[in-house]
Protein backbone atom coordinates (compact mmCIF):
# COMPACT_ATOMS: atom_id res chain seq x y z
CA UNK A 1 0.00 0.00 0.00
CA UNK A 2 1.17 3.46 -1.01
CA UNK A 3 1.27 5.73 1.44
CA UNK A 4 -0.03 9.58 1.84
CA UNK A 5 3.32 10.66 0.88
CA UNK A 6 3.80 8.59 -2.09
CA UNK A 7 0.19 9.10 -3.15
CA UNK A 8 0.91 13.24 -3.12
CA UNK A 9 4.09 12.54 -5.04
CA UNK A 10 2.43 10.77 -7.77
CA UNK A 11 -0.32 13.56 -8.21
CA UNK A 12 1.95 16.28 -8.52
CA UNK A 13 4.58 14.17 -10.73
CA UNK A 14 1.07 13.35 -12.90
CA UNK A 15 0.35 17.22 -13.12
CA UNK A 16 3.62 18.16 -14.05
CA UNK A 17 3.79 15.41 -17.54
CA UNK A 18 0.00 17.20 -18.04
CA UNK A 19 1.85 20.78 -17.65
CA UNK A 20 4.52 19.63 -20.24
CA UNK A 21 1.93 17.67 -22.81
CA UNK A 22 0.29 21.30 -22.95
CA UNK A 23 2.82 22.61 -24.71
CA UNK A 24 4.40 20.29 -26.75
CA UNK A 25 7.56 22.04 -28.89
CA UNK A 26 7.64 19.94 -31.68
CA UNK A 27 4.64 16.83 -32.55
CA UNK A 28 5.49 13.73 -34.01
CA UNK A 29 5.73 14.28 -38.46
CA UNK A 30 2.68 13.83 -40.61
CA UNK A 31 2.77 10.53 -43.43
CA UNK A 32 4.33 13.09 -45.91
CA UNK A 33 6.83 14.77 -43.12
CA UNK A 34 5.58 17.99 -42.01
CA UNK A 35 6.19 18.55 -38.80
CA UNK A 36 4.52 21.84 -36.09
CA UNK A 37 5.97 23.59 -33.24
CA UNK A 38 4.24 26.23 -31.13
CA UNK A 39 7.95 26.91 -29.67
CA UNK A 40 8.31 29.28 -31.69
CA UNK A 41 8.71 33.55 -31.50
CA UNK A 42 5.86 35.54 -31.98
CA UNK A 43 6.22 38.72 -34.48
CA UNK A 44 2.99 39.85 -35.58
CA UNK A 45 3.66 41.19 -39.16
CA UNK A 46 0.33 43.69 -39.17
CA UNK A 47 0.18 44.44 -42.67
CA UNK A 48 -3.65 46.53 -42.07
CA UNK A 49 -2.31 49.64 -43.41
CA UNK A 50 0.49 48.77 -45.89
CA UNK A 51 -0.84 45.64 -47.69
CA UNK A 52 -4.03 45.43 -50.52
CA UNK A 53 -7.35 44.71 -49.25
CA UNK A 54 -9.20 42.19 -50.09
CA UNK A 55 -13.58 40.81 -48.92
CA UNK A 56 -13.87 43.61 -47.38
CA UNK A 57 -18.23 43.36 -46.38
CA UNK A 58 -18.18 39.71 -47.70
CA UNK A 59 -19.39 36.85 -46.18
CA UNK A 60 -18.60 33.14 -47.43
CA UNK A 61 -16.40 35.24 -50.06
CA UNK A 62 -13.07 34.00 -51.87
CA UNK A 63 -10.77 36.05 -53.89
CA UNK A 64 -7.21 34.06 -56.03
CA UNK A 65 -4.14 36.10 -55.02
CA UNK A 66 -0.73 35.69 -57.20
CA UNK A 67 2.15 34.91 -55.37
CA UNK A 68 5.36 36.89 -55.46
CA UNK A 69 7.40 33.58 -55.38
CA UNK A 70 6.77 29.62 -56.28
CA UNK A 71 5.97 28.03 -52.48
CA UNK A 72 6.16 24.20 -52.67
CA UNK A 73 3.13 22.72 -50.51
CA UNK A 74 3.21 19.03 -50.15
CA UNK A 75 5.50 18.17 -52.94
CA UNK A 76 4.06 20.61 -55.43
CA UNK A 77 5.16 24.51 -56.23
CA UNK A 78 2.42 26.92 -56.62
CA UNK A 79 2.00 30.25 -57.96
CA UNK A 80 -1.51 31.21 -56.48
CA UNK A 81 -3.69 30.99 -53.67
CA UNK A 82 -7.36 31.60 -52.63
CA UNK A 83 -8.22 32.74 -49.86
CA UNK A 84 -11.43 32.54 -48.40
CA UNK A 85 -13.32 35.15 -45.57
CA UNK A 86 -13.62 31.69 -43.64
CA UNK A 87 -10.23 31.68 -42.05
CA UNK A 88 -8.74 29.12 -44.85
CA UNK A 89 -6.28 29.17 -47.75
CA UNK A 90 -6.39 26.71 -51.05
CA UNK A 91 -4.47 25.89 -53.64
CA UNK A 92 -5.50 24.85 -57.40
CA UNK A 93 -8.77 26.61 -56.78
CA UNK A 94 -11.17 27.73 -54.90
CA UNK A 95 -13.89 25.92 -52.78
CA UNK A 96 -17.18 26.64 -53.27
CA UNK A 97 -18.25 24.72 -49.33
CA UNK A 98 -16.22 25.69 -47.29
CA UNK A 99 -18.68 27.23 -44.71
CA UNK A 100 -18.17 24.34 -42.71
CA UNK A 101 -15.76 22.81 -40.73
CA UNK A 102 -13.60 19.68 -41.72
CA UNK A 103 -11.87 16.72 -39.85
CA UNK A 104 -8.60 16.97 -41.30
CA UNK A 105 -7.73 12.98 -40.58
CA UNK A 106 -11.14 11.62 -41.92
CA UNK A 107 -13.16 13.96 -44.03
CA UNK A 108 -13.07 14.80 -47.84
CA UNK A 109 -11.93 18.59 -47.82
CA UNK A 110 -13.91 21.27 -49.89
CA UNK A 111 -13.03 20.82 -53.89
CA UNK A 112 -10.20 17.94 -52.81
CA UNK A 113 -7.96 20.73 -52.63
CA UNK A 114 -4.45 21.51 -50.82
CA UNK A 115 -5.51 23.90 -48.07
CA UNK A 116 -4.18 25.93 -44.74
CA UNK A 117 -6.04 26.65 -42.38
CA UNK A 118 -5.27 28.87 -39.59
CA UNK A 119 -8.62 29.36 -37.79
CA UNK A 120 -11.23 27.65 -40.48
CA UNK A 121 -14.49 28.49 -38.99
CA UNK A 122 -17.89 30.10 -40.35
CA UNK A 123 -16.21 33.96 -40.51
CA UNK A 124 -17.64 36.86 -42.16
CA UNK A 125 -16.46 40.50 -42.92
CA UNK A 126 -20.36 41.62 -43.39
CA UNK A 127 -21.17 42.82 -39.93
CA UNK A 128 -20.18 46.45 -38.64
CA UNK A 129 -16.64 47.41 -37.73
CA UNK A 130 -15.50 44.02 -39.83
CA UNK A 131 -12.46 44.95 -41.71
CA UNK A 132 -10.67 42.46 -44.37
CA UNK A 133 -8.07 40.12 -45.71
CA UNK A 134 -5.01 42.09 -46.29
CA UNK A 135 -1.68 40.72 -48.27
CA UNK A 136 1.69 41.84 -48.94
CA UNK A 137 4.76 40.53 -50.02
CA UNK A 138 7.34 42.01 -47.57
CA UNK A 139 11.65 40.83 -47.91
CA UNK A 140 14.05 40.69 -50.57
CA UNK A 141 14.15 38.02 -53.55
CA UNK A 142 15.34 34.43 -51.82
CA UNK A 143 13.94 35.50 -48.26
CA UNK A 144 10.35 37.00 -49.36
CA UNK A 145 7.51 36.71 -46.43
CA UNK A 146 3.77 36.60 -48.26
CA UNK A 147 1.79 38.01 -45.65
CA UNK A 148 -2.40 36.89 -45.44
CA UNK A 149 -4.11 38.61 -42.58
CA UNK A 150 -7.44 38.73 -41.00
CA UNK A 151 -7.90 41.77 -40.05
CA UNK A 152 -10.87 42.06 -38.16
CA UNK A 153 -13.13 39.09 -38.63
CA UNK A 154 -16.11 38.06 -36.50
CA UNK A 155 -17.63 34.97 -36.08
CA UNK A 156 -21.54 34.93 -36.52
CA UNK A 157 -21.96 34.35 -32.60
CA UNK A 158 -19.19 36.62 -31.68
CA UNK A 159 -19.23 40.24 -30.51
CA UNK A 160 -15.11 41.24 -30.31
CA UNK A 161 -13.63 40.32 -33.82
CA UNK A 162 -10.26 38.31 -34.26
CA UNK A 163 -6.96 39.19 -35.36
CA UNK A 164 -4.77 36.38 -36.74
CA UNK A 165 -2.41 35.56 -40.16
CA UNK A 166 -0.40 33.22 -42.31
CA UNK A 167 2.94 33.74 -43.31
CA UNK A 168 4.32 31.83 -46.51
CA UNK A 169 7.93 31.94 -46.50
CA UNK A 170 9.98 32.04 -49.21
CA UNK A 171 13.17 29.10 -49.96
CA UNK A 172 12.10 27.26 -46.77
CA UNK A 173 8.21 26.61 -48.07
CA UNK A 174 7.88 27.05 -44.31
CA UNK A 175 4.10 28.12 -43.12
CA UNK A 176 3.70 30.34 -40.05
CA UNK A 177 0.39 30.91 -37.97
CA UNK A 178 0.18 33.89 -36.08
CA UNK A 179 -2.06 34.89 -33.59
CA UNK A 180 -2.87 38.43 -32.81
CA UNK A 181 -6.44 38.24 -31.04
CA UNK A 182 -8.41 34.97 -30.83
CA UNK A 183 -11.12 35.84 -28.33
CA UNK A 184 -14.89 36.76 -29.33
CA UNK A 185 -16.66 36.93 -26.37
CA UNK A 186 -18.55 33.56 -27.05
CA UNK A 187 -16.87 30.50 -25.50
CA UNK A 188 -17.89 28.63 -28.32
CA UNK A 189 -15.55 30.44 -30.70
CA UNK A 190 -12.49 31.50 -28.25
CA UNK A 191 -9.15 30.25 -29.01
CA UNK A 192 -10.35 27.80 -31.38
CA UNK A 193 -12.84 26.12 -29.70
CA UNK A 194 -15.12 26.06 -33.02
CA UNK A 195 -12.63 25.98 -35.61
CA UNK A 196 -10.17 23.32 -37.35
CA UNK A 197 -6.34 24.93 -37.78
CA UNK A 198 -3.68 22.60 -39.76
CA UNK A 199 -3.07 22.01 -42.85
CA UNK A 200 -3.45 19.37 -45.39
CA UNK A 201 -2.95 18.05 -49.17
CA UNK A 202 -5.60 16.59 -51.63
CA UNK A 203 -6.80 13.18 -50.43
CA UNK A 204 -5.66 14.04 -47.00
CA UNK A 205 -7.54 10.96 -45.06
CA UNK A 206 -7.11 8.08 -46.97
CA UNK A 207 -2.83 9.02 -47.37
CA UNK A 208 -2.05 11.35 -44.05
CA UNK A 209 -0.75 13.73 -45.72
CA UNK A 210 -2.15 16.07 -43.37
CA UNK A 211 -1.01 18.16 -40.10
CA UNK A 212 -4.37 18.71 -37.68
CA UNK A 213 -3.04 20.89 -34.91
CA UNK A 214 -6.35 21.04 -33.23
CA UNK A 215 -9.95 20.81 -34.03
CA UNK A 216 -13.11 22.57 -31.99
CA UNK A 217 -11.19 22.47 -29.09
CA UNK A 218 -9.84 26.26 -27.22
CA UNK A 219 -6.33 25.82 -27.15
CA UNK A 220 -4.96 29.15 -29.48
CA UNK A 221 -3.59 31.79 -27.13
CA UNK A 222 -3.31 35.38 -28.03
CA UNK A 223 0.22 36.47 -29.26
CA UNK A 224 0.94 32.38 -30.29
CA UNK A 225 2.73 31.32 -32.97
CA UNK A 226 3.05 27.95 -34.90
CA UNK A 227 5.41 26.57 -37.79
CA UNK A 228 4.88 23.81 -39.93
CA UNK A 229 7.95 22.76 -41.37
CA UNK A 230 8.43 20.60 -44.47
CA UNK A 231 10.68 17.63 -44.90
CA UNK A 232 13.99 18.02 -46.14
CA UNK A 233 13.97 17.82 -50.02
CA UNK A 234 15.51 15.46 -51.39
CA UNK A 235 17.29 15.33 -54.68
CA UNK A 236 14.66 14.21 -57.80
CA UNK A 237 15.95 10.73 -59.17
CA UNK A 238 15.83 10.22 -62.91
CA UNK A 239 13.93 7.13 -63.27
CA UNK A 240 12.89 7.77 -67.39
CA UNK A 241 14.55 4.21 -67.81
CA UNK A 242 11.76 2.63 -65.74
CA UNK A 243 9.01 4.41 -67.72
CA UNK A 244 7.11 4.21 -70.72
CA UNK A 245 5.89 7.82 -71.92
CA UNK A 246 2.55 7.73 -74.45
CA UNK A 247 1.05 11.34 -75.32
CA UNK A 248 -2.61 11.79 -76.86
CA UNK A 249 -3.03 13.73 -80.22
CA UNK A 250 -2.76 17.86 -79.49
CA UNK A 251 -6.56 18.97 -79.95
CA UNK A 252 -6.83 22.74 -80.97
CA UNK A 253 -9.23 25.08 -79.00
CA UNK A 254 -10.07 27.72 -81.87
CA UNK A 255 -11.78 30.16 -79.08
CA UNK A 256 -9.02 30.04 -76.81
CA UNK A 257 -6.23 29.32 -79.56
CA UNK A 258 -4.13 26.44 -77.28
CA UNK A 259 -3.68 22.63 -77.74
CA UNK A 260 -4.60 20.10 -75.32
CA UNK A 261 -3.65 16.92 -74.68
CA UNK A 262 -1.92 14.36 -72.14
CA UNK A 263 0.86 12.80 -71.66
CA UNK A 264 0.82 9.14 -69.94
CA UNK A 265 3.75 7.27 -67.90
CA UNK A 266 3.70 4.00 -67.06
CA UNK A 267 5.78 2.03 -64.92
CA UNK A 268 7.47 -0.38 -67.07
CA UNK A 269 10.40 -1.09 -64.64
CA UNK A 270 9.22 -3.68 -63.01
CA UNK A 271 9.03 -1.89 -59.30
CA UNK A 272 7.14 0.69 -57.54
CA UNK A 273 8.60 4.30 -57.71
CA UNK A 274 8.55 6.29 -55.21
CA UNK A 275 6.42 9.57 -55.22
CA UNK A 276 5.92 12.52 -56.11
CA UNK A 277 6.84 11.67 -59.71
CA UNK A 278 7.49 14.64 -62.06
CA UNK A 279 7.55 14.85 -65.73
CA UNK A 280 10.30 17.77 -67.35
CA UNK A 281 9.81 18.50 -71.02
CA UNK A 282 13.12 18.73 -72.68
CA UNK A 283 13.69 20.32 -76.34
CA UNK A 284 10.46 21.55 -76.63
CA UNK A 285 9.84 22.97 -80.31
CA UNK A 286 11.03 26.51 -80.66
CA UNK A 287 8.35 28.86 -80.32
CA UNK A 288 6.07 26.54 -78.28
CA UNK A 289 5.09 27.69 -74.67
CA UNK A 290 3.55 25.19 -71.75
CA UNK A 291 0.74 27.15 -70.22
CA UNK A 292 -0.24 24.90 -67.12
CA UNK A 293 3.78 23.75 -66.07
CA UNK A 294 3.77 23.34 -62.55
CA UNK A 295 6.87 25.41 -62.55
CA UNK A 296 10.03 25.68 -65.22
CA UNK A 297 13.29 24.04 -64.67
CA UNK A 298 16.23 25.83 -66.01
CA UNK A 299 18.22 24.93 -68.87
CA UNK A 300 15.87 21.62 -69.43
CA UNK A 301 12.05 23.20 -69.76
CA UNK A 302 8.77 23.26 -68.31
CA UNK A 303 7.72 20.26 -65.47
CA UNK A 304 4.81 18.57 -64.47
CA UNK A 305 3.52 17.14 -61.11
CA UNK A 306 2.51 13.66 -62.20
CA UNK A 307 -0.89 13.27 -59.88
CA UNK A 308 -1.43 10.16 -57.59
CA UNK A 309 -2.24 9.20 -53.81
CA UNK A 310 -0.02 7.12 -51.49
CA UNK A 311 3.47 6.24 -51.53
CA UNK A 312 4.59 4.86 -55.04
CA UNK A 313 3.67 4.11 -58.60
CA UNK A 314 3.18 0.18 -58.83
CA UNK A 315 4.52 -1.87 -61.48
CA UNK A 316 2.31 -1.91 -64.44
CA UNK A 317 -0.05 0.57 -63.13
CA UNK A 318 -0.45 4.94 -65.62
CA UNK A 319 -0.90 8.14 -64.45
CA UNK A 320 -1.75 10.63 -66.87
CA UNK A 321 -0.99 14.37 -66.83
CA UNK A 322 -3.11 17.02 -69.17
CA UNK A 323 -1.16 19.39 -70.98
CA UNK A 324 -1.87 23.11 -72.63
CA UNK A 325 0.29 24.45 -75.06
CA UNK A 326 0.32 27.80 -77.33
CA UNK A 327 1.69 27.52 -80.71
CA UNK A 328 1.28 30.74 -82.81
CA UNK A 329 3.41 29.03 -85.86
CA UNK A 330 1.10 26.02 -85.83
CA UNK A 331 4.28 24.57 -85.87
CA UNK A 332 4.95 20.39 -85.03
CA UNK A 333 4.63 20.14 -80.98
CA UNK A 334 8.01 18.04 -80.40
CA UNK A 335 9.58 17.45 -76.88
CA UNK A 336 11.24 14.89 -74.99
CA UNK A 337 10.08 13.98 -71.79
CA UNK A 338 11.65 13.22 -68.08
CA UNK A 339 10.44 11.51 -65.29
CA UNK A 340 11.97 12.06 -62.05
CA UNK A 341 11.19 10.83 -58.91
CA UNK A 342 10.80 13.50 -56.52
CA UNK A 343 9.73 17.30 -57.11
CA UNK A 344 11.85 20.38 -58.08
Amino acid sequence: MRTTKQITYTVRLLATVALCMGNIPIRAADAFGYTASNSVTFSYLDVSTTGTAVLANADDATKTLSLPFGFRFYGTTYNSLCVSSNGLITFGGCPTDDMTTRDLTAQPLPGNLPLIAPFWMDLTFAVPGSGAVYYQALGTTGTRQFVVQWNNVHALNGADALNFEVVLREGTNTVLFQYNKVDSGNVNVNQGAGATVGIAAANAASTGYRYQWSRNVAVITDNEAILFTPPQAVAPVDVSSSVTVTTSAFVYNRLTQTYSGTITITNSGGQPLSLPLTIVLTNLTAGVTALNPTGTLTGQGPYYAVPGTGTTLAAGKSVAVPVQFSDPSNAKIGFVAKTYSGSF
